[in-house]
């Protein structure tokens, strides 16, 4: 929408395992700092853009300027003229290099993320300027970038925002300045930063600013969704049209929901990893991998398989394990601390007994294979071999493996769930290593 001014213008246009590791409902301090559980986070786009059109258009300032004066417009540069399209030249000859975060690299505009941050990098936005006939007179290219680091143990978020002049040409208004607003819904507090109000901007000069934001407490999950509202002025003059506006990429903070007894804030949309090595946890992971191979399901195996989704109810995790591991099972006592293992866990939602089967019989068998003598287990019991007919189509793997690479595995997944904060539902991808 237009602004219908009259004076001059400028615009802006678990547990599936032997022995239960510790529950992931008390998370433990030193969580904080321990070595991740999954593996090394690749950022993932989000289907969002950062800044997005102004609202309103050239052609409306044009309108609304009525010939009586100069004035300006914000846009996106894919929508203004050839000529000012030109601006990864004209900023490759000023010399200007992008603000930087964690989304450099990336500088299309898109929301990225991992678990615990996002960011963007936005290079295209336009100001353009023009005399009382809409002769063009001058115009600027704008770099926008943001970052948000969350804390899954904290309902404390900071946000670090930049605005950069990275080219210009022809002639400009003197004093062009930044005014920049963040909204957040009443779930936050503050509700509204002002970042800059009309703030001096020059080619090659980097505004920059961190702040924190809280989530209020409360007994449910938090979708939080930001506002940005950018407006480009030039001192003494009256902007015609509205600002440019975006969205942020929406993110989740709880209280005590997804981890019992504390409180924090993850990018539930970004899709976190578990790691499971063969030379830490040896004939588990392999039946990981062996069932990611050969069973049709592929759980957790990406680019092939769908994730595994987090199952949060303990009763439910007890009720699966028992009709998987505790019916028509007979340990195979030549494994050494033999135990019942299971995949997909009894922990996720695509555990076997949610999935079709009365008893573990109906999965398919495997047992580990003893290699060597050196009383490492992982070394000694390395890889698992089939029992019985498989036909491939089974909606489980139910496997005689060692108790503490069962078990070591099962750990790894309660750090998982600490570590990437995952809530019922939640998907993550299992990839084995080596």
């Amino acid at each position: 929408m237009i602004r219908r001014m009259l004076a001059c213008g400028l615009a802006a246009g678990i547990l599936a395992f032997g022995a239960q590791p510790a529950s992931p409902a008390t998370p433990r301090p030193e969580d904080r700092t321990a070595p991740a559980a999954f593996a090394a986070p690749e950022k993932e786009r989000a289907p969002r853009r950062g800044p997005a059109e102004a609202t309103s258009t050239c052609e409306e300032a044009k309108e609304a300027a009525g010939g009586n004066r100069p004035y300006g417009c914000i846009t996106r540069i894919s929508s203004v003229r050839q000529a000012d399209a030109a601006s990864g030249s004209l900023r490759a000859a000023a010399g200007v290099p992008l603000p930087t975060n964690n989304c450099t690299g990336d500088e299309d505009g898109y929301w990225y993320a991992t678990r615990t941050w996002m960011c963007e990098i936005d290079p295209n936005v336009h100001y353009t300027y023009y005399d009382q006939n809409n002769k063009w007179l001058g115009a600027a290219t704008f770099a926008v970038a943001q970052q948000l680091d969350l804390d899954r143990l904290s309902l404390t978020w900071k946000e670090t925002d930049q605005v950069k002049m990275i080219a210009r040409e022809g002639t400009l208004p003197a004093n062009l300045s930044i005014s920049w607003t963040t909204e957040c819904k009443s779930a936050c507090a503050p509700n509204s930063t002002k970042v800059w109000e009309e703030q001096p901007v020059d080619l090659g000069q980097n505004l920059e600013k961190t702040y924190s934001v809280t989530n209020q407490p409360s007994q449910k999950y938090d979708f939080i969704d930001h506002t940005y509202k950018l407006d480009i002025h030039a001192a003494g003059t009256i902007p015609l049209t509205e600002p440019i506006t975006w969205s942020g990429s929406r993110f989740r903070c709880d209280s005590k929901q997804a981890l019992g007894n504390t409180s924090g804030c993850v990018v539930a949309w970004f899709t976190p990893t578990l790691s499971v090595s063969r030379a830490k946890f040896g004939s588990s992971a392999d039946m990981i991998a062996w069932a990611q191979k050969n069973l049709s399901g592929h759980w957790g195996l990406k680019g092939t398989g769908k994730p595994l989704s987090r199952l949060q109810n303990a009763q439910q995790q007890k009720d699966n394990r028992r009709r998987v591991c505790e019916t028509a099972w007979t340990p195979d006592q030549t494994v050494a601390e033999v135990t019942c293992d299971e995949f997909p866990f009894a922990s996720s939602y695509e555990s076997g007994a949610l999935n079709g089967i009365q008893n573990g019989s109906e999965c398919a068998q495997v047992k580990a294979v003893q290699k060597d003598s050196t009383g490492v287990l992982a070394t000694d019991w390395p890889t698992v071999t089939t029992i019985g007919t498989v036909t491939g189509k089974e909606v489980c793997v139910r496997g005689h493996i060692p108790s503490s690479l069962n078990t070591g595995v099962g750990s790894y997944y309660v750090k998982l769930i600490r570590e990437a904060r995952l809530a019922d539902k939640d998907e993550f991808w299992v990839q084995v290593t080596a």
